[in-house]
């Protein structure tokens, strides 16, 4: 049997299969970069933890 230590996954209020998406990104530059010039619908990531 094999032991698995604990994820943050497993906390209360953590949701690790959330992505957002979406078709563009902006740059800190406020470049904005669309997914269609990378022959893509759209860019996923995952949103960043709320304080």
């Amino acid at each position: 049997m094999e032991s698995q230590a604990p994820s943050s996954a497993d906390e209360p209020g953590q949701d690790s299969d959330e992505l957002i998406c979406r078709p563009f990104i902006t740059l800190k530059s406020g470049k904005r970069i669309y997914a269609s010039a990378y022959g893509k619908k759209a860019f996923c990531f995952k949103p960043k933890p709320r304080k």
